[in-house]
């Protein structure tokens, strides 16, 4: 009886959000054209030039012998504080520099090539979620605060903060004790790798798909999110929280705009916690491998790890830096009219083209 009703209730739910959704896109048709157009420009002043060249350049690491190198650099941090295989440190490593989906990819790929084994690639995928330097960097600390020292060290509190929760993942009560041995090291070392141009068309390849991917979950969101702000009146405050709670860079470019400590402190809990849309984003690339309780209770610990070192490590900043603790709403930088932006797009667009006419060409052959 009571799975009866628990199976209803949960089938209500569902039915009452879609017709909840399908009444505000209708009746607010106006606002989320807005949101969309306003998910665009993120998308095309911010992620694209940030993490599309990055997401190529990680995924060409990766099947290159450069992955081996990495791995053999990281070995003791992979060994003593991750506990995990010199190939799942250095899926670590190219996480922390691709941005928020590249772990995930990664850490599926290793699982699927049987270089990860099942437990190792479950305890990656909750922490190798992070934000890449050029985000980080540029857009959040330049674009957004007006400092890039800020912005370092807002990348400097995502990876120490990663670190701990792995560190704390790989000692919980069951796990094992002692230094993690690569199961599938010899593997690592006997694969083959695919010539340096079958490696950059993959990895060009798979970084559209995943930017698609990623441009589709913050055009949704912010369509959303304009719809929740013009029937659902907020402070400032509470707006960008519920923002970064969805969608990290809307819920950062709000938090530039509050005074002072309060959006840098904001900033940093939602780059840590990464956001809704790209806990979607991780779920979808891990597929079995995902657990979504455990992961949403990692992001929200990285996020509170995050801002704690943040607060921490901030007076280490320069004096100039530290003065936007003061500013107010910084007006968030953009480089739309950049000759180097627009070329970017075209490449990018050119790629997506590639990709998806690619299939009905093997298909006439």
């Amino acid at each position: 009886m009571w799975g009866k009703v628990k199976k209803h209730a949960g089938e209500g739910w569902q039915i009452a959000v879609c017709l909840l959704l399908l009444w505000g896109v209708t009746a607010g048709g106006d606002l989320a054209r807005q949101g969309v157009l306003r998910g665009l420009a993120t998308c095309y002043k911010v992620l694209i030039p940030s993490l599309f060249p990055f997401m190529i350049v990680a995924g060409l690491v990766m099947n290159t012998p450069m992955s081996r190198v990495i791995s053999w650099l990281l070995r003791p941090l992979s060994r003593w504080v991750l506990r995990v295989s010199p190939q799942g440190g250095s899926v670590f490593a190219m996480s922390m520099i691709g941005g928020f989906p590249v772990g995930a990819k990664l850490v599926r790929a290793g699982y699927d090539g049987g270089q990860l084994p099942g437990d190792e690639a479950r305890r990656l995928a909750l922490y190798c979620i992070g934000a890449g330097p050029a985000f980080v960097v540029t857009g959040v600390g330049m674009g957004m605060f007006g400092s890039a020292a800020v912005g370092g060290l807002y990348y400097l509190c995502c990876v120490l903060s990663a670190l701990i929760l792995g560190a704390l993942l790989s000692r919980l009560p069951g796990r094992r004790r002692g230094p993690a041995v690569a199961p599938a090291r010899a593997a690592v070392k006997a694969k083959n790798f695919p010539p340096f141009s079958a490696a950059l068309v993959t990895a060009v390849s798979t970084a559209v798909t995943s930017m698609l991917s990623i441009c589709g979950y913050v055009i949704a969101f912010s369509a959303l999110l304009e719809l929740v702000r013009r029937w659902l009146p907020l402070p400032a405050h509470l707006t960008a929280l519920l923002s970064g709670l969805l969608e990290v860079t809307t819920g950062c470019a709000a938090a530039s705009g509050l005074p002072g400590k309060l959006g840098l402190c904001a900033a940093a809990f939602f780059l840590g916690c990464t956001g809704l849309s790209v806990v979607c984003q991780v779920l979808f690339c891990l597929g079995d491998l995902a657990d979504m309780g455990r992961l949403l209770l990692c992001r929200l610990l990285s996020g509170v790890l995050t801002l704690g070192l943040f607060l921490l490590l901030y007076g280490l900043l320069p004096s100039e830096s530290a003065d936007v603790w003061q500013n107010v709403a910084i007006p968030l930088k953009t480089a739309h009219n950049s000759p180097a932006t627009a070329l970017l797009l075209v490449l990018f667009c050119l790629c997506a083209l590639w990709k998806f006419c690619r299939p009905h060409t093997a298909l006439r052959r």
